[in-house]
């Protein structure tokens, strides 16, 4: 369903956008020829909306008690159609049921955010995006314990039966059940701060209407493609130096420009389409696999650091290390086979 930007007076909690009936938006304005600044609008603020759906204590209002009709110049206000209609359009919108997911979803949102704002950094207000990135890099951080913990949780019940007995399969996952508990606790604390809040606040801009530069008046296709070159050197800078150096560090920073990339030609194939759209997908398959490599060695380190903590752990969590070692294995083999479609695809769209 789309949806209408909420007023700040009276928005309890940084709640979401009200919902909006869909036949509402059947209006005679066609975006055929989108603003740079419209098109970020429309995905900051989807960005956004997903990040206050997902990190909050309790469940929004229900959406069908918010869809109560009103005229269209309430409704609409002056918000461009592309942040109006960015929840009925993109995926994972919607509030998540677990709370592992909800903080999965929240961090994706935020991801996505901070790369946006880094690719695009040229048609906004640089001093405001760049502290937004540094919170929303701090809050991530905060969540990414959570995230970290539900990945070593899921290699102790799925991996774990099959070298491991059922007992030993419990004392593990009642371990990683009481620091998934206290790493829970930690967040919901962290969400009544005030530097939180000031988070929420940000969000709202973003779903607003952020202060753009000039040049984000211009048309999209002309002023978003040429900003991607950044994120493409940054990329090929990170592609060398894995390539000289295959070390896991070095992959771990090729995941992270390979995320920029990703993001900014989703973002450019709204107004580009399939060129970008496939790039944005064979940086992603790759940045994928690399996300693999990545948590099998965070999880090796950290099974490791437990067994010097439980020596009672010590053969069960060798185990598990060993099982890890050869996921890690597998995922490092075909990145550069990979890393060689996405250069393909972007020269064959950027030349």
């Amino acid at each position: 369903m789309a949806t209408a930007p909420a007023s700040k007076k009276g928005r309890r909690g940084g709640a979401p956008p009200t919902p909006v009936d869909p036949a509402v938006l059947e209006i005679d304005d066609v975006l055929t020829d989108p603003t740079a600044g419209m098109v970020l609008h429309r995905v900051l603020a989807q960005a956004a909306r997903t990040f206050l759906l997902n990190d909050m204590d309790e469940e929004p209002v229900d959406a069908a008690a918010c869809a109560t009709p009103a005229p269209l110049s309430t409704r609409l206000a002056d918000r461009p159609l592309w942040a109006q209609s960015a929840a009925a359009t993109e995926h994972g919108s919607q509030r998540r049921a677990g709370e592992v997911e909800r903080v999965h979803q929240s961090r994706v949102a935020m991801r996505r955010i901070r790369s946006n704002l880094r690719t695009f950094r040229l048609a906004l207000d640089p001093a405001w995006g760049t502290s937004l990135r540094a919170e929303l890099a701090w809050y991530g951080g905060r969540l990414g314990e959570v995230r970290d913990l539900h990945i070593l949780s899921d290699v102790v019940t799925v991996k774990g039966p099959g070298v491991l007995g059922a007992e030993e399969v419990d004392r593990l996952d009642s371990v990683m059940g009481v620091r998934m508990a206290a790493a829970l606790a930690d967040i919901a604390t962290e969400r009544g701060g005030a530097r939180r809040l000031q988070l929420n606040e940000q969000m709202m801009v973003l779903w607003e209407g952020p202060e753009f530069k000039g040049k984000a008046k211009r048309p999209a296709e002309e002023i978003l493609p040429p900003m991607l070159h950044r994120a493409w050197h940054d990329l090929r800078g990170a592609a060398r130096a894995a390539r000289r150096d295959r070390s896991d560090a070095n992959l771990h920073k090729l995941r992270i420009r390979l995320k920029d990339l990703r993001y900014g030609c989703e973002t450019v194939a709204l107004v580009e389409g399939g060129p970008a759209r496939k790039t944005a997908r064979a940086a992603e398959r790759l940045q994928s696999k690399l996300g693999d490599l990545h948590d099998a060695c965070f999880s090796i380190t950290w099974f490791e650091d437990l067994a010097r903590d439980h020596h009672e752990l010590r053969v069960p969590l060798a185990a598990l290390v060993e099982v890890q070692r050869d996921a890690a294995s597998v995922a490092r083999k075909g990145w550069n086979r990979d890393l060689k479609v996405i250069e393909r695809r972007w020269r064959g769209w950027q030349g």
